[in-house]
């Protein structure tokens, strides 16, 4: 039985529990992690002075150093991680074989006053993802001076990209995406890069196996003070991982599944300890962006003088509902008129039905949803379904 096998039969009894929504704070987390990891390490404290910590498993030679909620509304990689971790205890030979290689490092949340917030950026705003040379942000002073520190072998940056990504050419969702970044301008494919491509070509093959299709790249044009370029720029092979969307999976359940066996496909190739080769990296599709979340095509329009027949486009934006700390999906039009190179996760021809407004007689791009059309209804941004 192989480490995809072992997993789909384990995922069940290891899954943690407790932590199915999308939004997830910094108490929650230290709560968790004080109950479960009393050997966490602290290694810095975010601007509003809460604590960053660092776990660890595994005594092999190689360090591995991963991250997640550097941006902090992005918690899928958290979550997917807990799981890793949850797995690799089990006495499988797999993870015995793992952990007796690999010295594995996990920093649960770079960001943890923006992950209170519910936002990508830090307490002050600033973009963790685009500080490595100003270092204006005492959370990515912790990050890289943990790195200069333990000197990882591999580092694994783990974020989560919007529902608007697809595979390729192709109408099927970005579920995970993966990146190899550029060290310079020039793209150059340096030694580290390759073992970057080698371990994505590997995670890229394990996992068509069970969401065939749904696996990208994202281009990798040099973005001069993002954190990945700069630390394959200095030496260090680094992968960027991307939680995407799967269908009807909106709080990103079946992802964080995917997203943990693609973490452990990753550690378990490095754990072979093989030549490094490019393989099949080039051929993964590269990420697009042609989804919305609902698109309604042919909905007749009409004022006293004319009638439009259009098509209407919707994005869910999340917000954090501060009382009932939870994410509310809130629906904002975001495109109208020919819709016919977009895809919607929900995607309907409503057949010249007409436009209800309720807040106004016509769609306004950038408006908060509220109108039917036929069955299909909104209210103040809330979709009440069909």
């Amino acid at each position: 039985m192989n480490l995809l096998e072992k997993f789909q039969r384990n995922y069940e009894s290891i899954r943690v529990e407790g932590l199915e929504s999308k939004y997830l704070p910094y108490l929650k987390l230290k709560n968790y992690l004080d109950e479960n990891f009393s050997e966490k390490k602290r290694i810095g404290k975010s601007f509003l002075g809460n604590d960053i910590y660092v776990l660890k498993i595994g005594s092999g030679k190689t360090k591995i150093l991963a991250w997640s909620q550097m941006h902090g509304n992005e918690t899928t990689g958290t979550k997917a991680m807990l799981d890793v971790f949850e797995f690799l205890k089990l006495k499988e030979t797999e993870c015995k074989k793992i952990l007796e290689s690999i010295s594995f490092y996990f920093i649960p949340m770079l960001n943890p006053d923006g992950s209170t917030m519910y936002s990508r950026r830090n307490a002050t705003g600033i973009d963790l993802n685009r500080d490595f040379l100003k270092e204006s942000s005492p959370e990515i002073k912790v990050l890289k001076s943990f790195v200069h520190e333990i000197k990882p072998d591999f580092l694994f940056n783990l974020h989560d990209q919007r529902t608007i990504f697809n595979v390729g050419e192709t109408d099927k969702p970005a579920t995970l995406s993966f990146l190899a970044p550029s060290p310079n301008i020039e793209r150059a494919e340096t030694e580290p890069r390759i073992k970057a491509m080698s371990v994505i070509d590997y995670m890229a093959k394990g996992l068509e196996r069970l969401i065939p299709g749904n696996i990208a790249r994202f281009t990798d044009e040099f973005y001069p003070t993002s954190t990945g370029d700069n630390f394959m720029n200095a030496g260090f092979p680094i992968i960027l991982f991307e939680a995407g969307h799967y269908p009807n999976d909106y709080e990103r359940t079946k992802v964080r599944k995917f997203h943990a066996l693609a973490i452990l496909f990753a550690l378990e190739k490095i754990a072979q300890n093989e030549e490094a080769e490019v393989g099949d990296y080039h051929e993964i599709p590269v990420n697009n962006k042609k989804f919305l979340d609902i698109v309604l095509r042919n909905v007749l329009v009409r004022s006293n003088e004319a009638e439009s027949l259009v098509d209407i486009g919707i994005y869910f934006e999340e917000k954090l509902d501060v009382e009932n700390q939870e994410i509310i999906f809130c629906a904002r039009i975001e495109e109208i008129g020919d819709l016919s190179s977009y895809l919607g996760h929900l995607d309907i021809d409503k057949k010249g039905k007409n436009y209800l407004g309720r807040s106004s007689l016509f769609p306004e791009i950038g408006e908060k949803a509220d109108f039917s059309v036929g069955n299909i209804h909104f209210e103040k941004g809330k979709f009440k379904g069909r």
